[in-house]
């Protein structure tokens, strides 16, 4: 049956002209058309990067397009300039058919498309390049919460303007068993700015203190890591701190009365000394005019 219905299908001239006029059209769409591999390209938030679009330099060019999504970036036109509007952050290299891209953001990320014709050939070259725009996160900052007696803390780390999206992980001389019953992820998000597209991370964990202190503690995300912090430091006791609020209260007290004292005894020795000087001058005074008579 199967047989039968092909020499059917062939010896039909109609359906034969289709099925040539078929595969021609496919023919002359995959020679018309010639795609390089594909390149990938990283920039960063802010920064710029450059589209080497690969060329035959031993060609002469007639126009080049570089395009995304099929909307116009920029390109020339070797016989008439082209109308079409371009990236104001873009400026195209003739020479190199290069285009570079200034003032990054992750709305740039994407696939974009070289085209390109040369004058001896009816052939359209396409090659594709993938950018990939990332924007580092800064650094994170922890805020720690504890409870009257220091059994467990409240801390949280957070970090902004970031891309893509990223965890924030906890960092610390803590094995997998101790991590279980010492510290519980109360709440962890990514949320990103509708405008900048970039993620704000944070992450909120609980720190059982009833195994002491622990040091060493700090938080990451992406390649970013926050200052080593301690958690559950030991409450100084009420009895001590009350002792030592006293102290610091009496020793000023105590040198400001040994300060008033020492002043009041040099004042006495100056009075004394002013004395004595009179009743010894007064006596020489006497004796002359005693020598005189």
């Amino acid at each position: 049956m199967a047989s039968s219905c092909n020499r059917q299908y062939f010896l039909n001239p109609r359906l034969s002209l289709r099925l040539v006029i078929l595969l021609w059209t496919v023919m002359w769409a995959v020679s018309a058309k010639e795609r390089a591999a594909d390149i990938y390209l990283r920039g960063e938030v802010g920064g710029n990067v450059t589209f080497h679009c690969p060329v035959d330099k031993t060609r002469t060019v007639i126009f080049f397009y570089f395009q995304i999504k099929n909307e116009f970036v920029n390109g020339y036109y070797k016989t008439k300039d082209i109308t079409r509007p371009v990236w104001e952050n873009t400026r195209v290299d003739c020479n190199e058919t290069a285009v570079h891209m200034y003032g990054l953001n992750i709305s740039h990320s994407g696939k974009y498309e070289c085209i390109i014709q040369y004058a001896d050939s009816t052939r359209i070259n396409e090659a594709f390049i993938e950018l990939s725009v990332t924007a580092n996160y800064s650094k994170p900052t922890i805020t720690t919460f504890c409870d009257g007696e220091n059994l467990s803390c409240l801390v949280t780390c957070s970090s902004h303007g970031g891309y893509p999206r990223a965890k924030m992980i906890w960092n610390g001389p803590m094995s997998e068993n101790t991590t279980n019953h010492m510290l519980t992820i109360v709440n962890s998000s990514e949320v990103p700015n509708p405008v900048t597209m970039m993620f704000n991370s944070s992450s909120t964990a609980n720190f059982n203190c009833s195994n002491g202190q622990l040091t060493g503690l700090s938080c990451s995300v992406g390649d970013v890591t926050s200052d080593v912090i301690l958690v559950c430091t030991p409450k100084v006791p009420p009895v001590l701190s009350n002792v030592i609020v006293g102290f610091a209260c009496v020793v000023p007290f105590v040198l400001l009365l040994g300060l008033l004292l020492y002043c009041k005894c040099k004042k006495r020795q100056r009075g004394q000394a002013t004395m004595n000087g009179r009743t010894v001058n007064g006596g020489d005074e006497e004796a002359i005019g005693l020598n005189t008579i």
